[in-house]
């Protein structure tokens, strides 16, 4: 009888440490594919002279962050549209970055993203 209850302690401790090593695991494996499409995207995007943005996205900045400095620039062309991606330091301080498409107008990658996985579920 105390081989039987030893062997049921002994395999019910070898189960839940199993569980555990795997949703370790699992948890891992999600941070590494998330870290993956984040360095995809990045590499999207090449980086380019800030005096090659566009007059339109150099105007946006200076109308909606006024005494902000751009600190980088990228450019990604997709579909035959440009999109910036633009590191900026605001005139308290602040980095920000900021998507634009060749036209000034700012795109909320947030909202993309949140749409993205609305959708996906």
């Amino acid at each position: 009888m105390k081989k039987i209850c030893l062997t049921v302690v002994a395999a019910s401790a070898m189960l839940f440490s199993a569980q555990s090593l795997s949703a370790q695991e699992v948890a891992q494996a999600q941070i590494e594919v998330e870290e993956t499409v984040e360095q995809r995207a990045q590499e999207d995007f090449r980086q380019i002279e800030i005096q090659e943005l566009p007059a339109e996205v150099q105007q946006a900045v200076e109308r909606d962050f006024a005494g902000a400095t751009i600190a980088e620039a990228h450019v990604k062309e997709k579909e035959g549209e440009q999109k910036f991606k633009l590191k900026i330091t605001t005139a308290e301080g602040e980095e920000k970055e900021l998507y634009s498409d060749a036209k000034g107008n700012w795109i909320d990658k947030d909202k993309k993203e949140k749409k993205k996985d609305e959708l996906d579920q």
